[in-house]
């Protein structure tokens, strides 16, 4: 039976912990979170006005890097499929605005929360991303349209920065066969992964620890291999599985993960549908 558990939920990180899943259907999410969840991003930029020192199309990549606020948007416009064709029809974007000249200072840093969204409920996510630095005399005039995109089309439009899939790690240690001197040497090194393991594997000498899923075992596995000798043993439960990703602020974790398993159960739901009458005739012509 499928268990999953909460090891850490905060604004941008989500992390579970799943036993007895199967491995295909919690890869596939961990795909979908990265490249099959929509979010807002800046599509096209149309330059009024440009007499910085960026060129227009370094300028245009920045501004399509920029995350937005798409709680809303992912139910308010419509999906990137549907206006691959007519991205100009209503519901497919938005517009944001940016003008600004420096008239008076040294130097001027254009913020992200100078751009003005038509669309109240679209923001940037971190109102501080510099833009671009204007001298004095210098001025950017431009129109952006904003739509829904995945990141499998570009990177850009996917709400995540990591998605990850591991197996849970254990310890197996035996130490009984140390000297007093390598026994120390070996707990010293381990202290400094974590004191707390180094302090029960040195209460028991002999026996078997869960780790911590989410604290890299790099360390852990150096003093094994280079300090404890074959008397302790990093290995992985394959049937335990820790799904983690981070957010980068467009949606909520749990907002991505709900969104990615929509986007596979109709991406399942459209291949059924395919192969339904493929099978049925199949069916048929073998009972002929």
């Amino acid at each position: 039976m499928v268990k999953a558990e909460v090891l850490r939920s905060d604004s941008f990180i989500l992390a579970l912990r799943f036993t007895d899943a199967p491995h295909h259907v919690l890869n596939a999410i961990r795909r979908a979170i990265i490249e099959e969840v929509p979010t807002l991003a800046i599509d096209t930029v149309i330059f009024v006005e440009n007499n910085s020192v960026l060129h227009d199309e370094a300028l245009a990549h920045r501004l399509g890097l920029i995350p937005f606020v798409s709680s809303e948007a992912v139910n308010k416009y419509r999906k990137p499929e549907e206006c691959m064709e007519r991205p100009e029809e209503t519901g497919c974007s938005t517009k944001a605005y940016l003008e600004v000249k420096n008239d008076n200072s040294e130097e001027m840093v254009v913020l992200a929360s100078h751009l003005r969204v038509e669309d109240p409920d679209v923001k940037p996510v971190y109102p501080d991303i510099p833009i671009i630095i204007l001298s004095k005399g210098q001025r950017v005039v431009l129109e952006a349209t904003l739509r829904l995109g995945k990141g499998k089309e570009h990177i850009k439009w996917s709400p995540v920065s990591v998605s990850t899939l591991t197996y849970q790690p254990i310890v197996k240690y035996d130490l009984t066969a140390l000297s007093e001197a390598s026994l120390r040497e070996c707990i010293s090194c381990i202290s400094n992964y974590d004191s707390k393991v180094a302090e029960k594997m040195a209460g028991t000498l002999r026996g078997e620890l869960k780790l911590d899923p989410l604290k890299p075992t790099s360390l852990l596995r150096y003093c094994a291999a280079n300090v404890c000798g074959n008397n302790v043993m990093v290995e992985y439960l394959e049937d335990e599985l820790i799904l983690r990703f981070e957010s980068i602020g467009s949606l909520t974790p749990k907002e991505i993960v709900f969104l990615a398993i929509k986007e596979l159960k109709e991406k399942l739901d459209a291949f059924m549908n395919e192969l339904k009458p493929i099978v049925q005739t199949g069916v048929k012509g073998v009972s002929q």
